[in-house]
């Protein structure tokens, strides 16, 4: 175990950071008016220049040479690995979340690529893969993150780290370099606990062992005083070992999805976005020529539905947590309007392509899976992503969209089916008419 030090001037120094760090971003402007732009704008605007982010406020722990040797590994590398170095607090813009602050840089750059987010907190990492990355590449940020943290045992500068991390990331077989290091962790930890226990044992059998033999007759009456003593002592040892000792900080198990989990911090993000897609899927159907043909007039009239089913529940989306599915909904339903024009433009033909169930927000890059549930023979069969599969295939429950329900966080298909048109149709998984439900109100009074 190490010693917790510094803890309260770090957190200080970050609440500091923060304050300051909006100031630091709103002096960018964007390409487009001159307006302010936001802080994910701005880094995101940043990384297209180099590879390595620092926020103002850790320039100095992290010098200028380090950044430079970081930015041409990764450029060597090839592989689309991006650095954010900022100051992340509890009531920040991403709230804290390292996760939140790499999703929005990422959907600002529209490209794919992964996320080390260094904090004062340590090493975290975001993966959005770019498609047909072999498996044991797809979170390289998160294991190369999880092995720097490993292998500086939580304790080294900022800078050290930042090299560290990006060192797993690029490796080979980030997972295999996390294993490594959380191995040769883990033995480190074993040596020094049993080599402490010897040489206790070795002390207290000698001392034992010779009192046994030369102890006079009248030791009996000294004893007494001597075993009250060592408890008085081991008490005070131990009280000393809780004020100033704390176990090291865990590592996370890894996640399985790039927006698992949509949180607070997430939501003026997810509603923006649901705003500017609003807008240009409305666009590029006025755009559209009038097509020809009974089929691809069908397909056109369901674009023009699922747009205006996803106005409609955005115009009465609650605020707060509590609209966290409407805003899904309303993506899900831009996403059918899309693939509608799309098969409006091929003539009619082409099939609609289904969210996954357990998350809408990891897409439609999904394939029927069996979801058997935990300690029970019963299966269902529902569309989902290949990283929401593969955890139900190893008997763990998938990353699911968290809602709030009577005062607890849970997943949105645990919402009774009469509460929530999104549970009973699985956001337009497990029916056909979704859009036909909007069109009857029943997003504003429960399916």
């Amino acid at each position: 175990m190490r010693v917790e030090t510094g803890a309260a001037p770090l957190a200080l120094f970050a609440a500091c950071a923060v304050a300051l760090g909006p100031a630091s971003a709103a002096t960018a402007a964007t390409a487009t008016g001159g307006q302010e732009a936001s802080p994910a704008q701005t880094i995101a605007a940043a990384l297209e220049e180099s590879p390595v982010y620092v926020d103002p406020s850790f320039e100095s722990a992290l010098p200028q040479e380090v950044r430079s040797g970081m930015a041409a590994d990764i450029e060597e590398s090839g592989v689309p690995l991006r650095v954010v170095v900022v100051p992340l607090v509890e009531g920040d813009q991403w709230g804290g979340d390292s996760e939140a602050l790499a999703a929005a840089v990422h959907d600002r750059m529209g490209e794919p690529g992964h996320f080390l987010v260094i904090s004062g907190n340590g090493a975290d990492g975001a993966d959005y893969p770019p498609p047909g990355t072999p498996e044991a590449e797809k979170q390289r940020a998160f294991y190369g993150a999880l092995a720097a943290s490993y292998a500086t045992d939580y304790s080294a500068p900022m800078a050290e780290e930042a090299e560290k991390a990006v060192e797993f990331a690029l490796a080979d077989d980030p997972e295999a370099a996390y294993t490594e290091q959380q191995e040769a962790f883990e033995a480190e930890d074993t040596e020094g606990s049993d080599g402490s226990e010897g040489a206790s044992e070795d002390a207290t059998g000698e001392g034992s062992s010779e009192a046994g033999e030369s102890a006079p007759a009248e030791g009996a009456g000294v004893w007494p005083w001597t075993a009250g003593a060592a408890v008085l002592l081991l008490a005070a040892g131990g009280g000393a070992y809780l004020l100033w000792y704390r176990p090291r900080r865990l590592p996370e198990p890894p996640r399985h999805t790039a927006f698992d989990n949509v949180d607070r911090a997430r939501r003026d993000e997810l509603q923006e976005r649901a705003e500017r897609e609003l807008v240009e899927v409305g666009e590029r159907i006025s755009a559209q020529d009038a097509v020809s043909g009974e089929a691809a007039a069908a397909a056109m009239a369901e674009a023009l539905d699922a747009h205006a089913a996803a106005r409609s529940v955005l115009d009465s989306a609650p605020e707060g947590d509590a609209g966290l599915a409407d805003l899904a909904g309303v993506l899900v339903l831009l996403d059918k309007a899309e693939h509608a024009l799309a098969r409006a433009k091929a003539g009619g033909r082409g099939r609609e392509r289904r969210h996954c169930y357990a998350n809408p927000l990891h897409g439609t890059a999904t394939a029927d899976t069996d979801w058997r549930e935990l300690g029970s023979d019963r299966t269902v069969r529902v569309p989902m992503c290949k990283a929401c599969a593969k955890s139900v295939r190893t008997r763990m429950r998938p990353e699911p969209l968290l809602v709030e329900h009577e005062g607890r966080t849970v997943p949105y298909y645990d919402v009774p089916a009469e509460e929530s048109v999104w549970s009973a149709t699985g956001f337009g998984t497990l029916t056909d008419d979704l859009v036909a439900r909007i069109q009857r109100g029943e997003h504003t009074r429960g399916a």
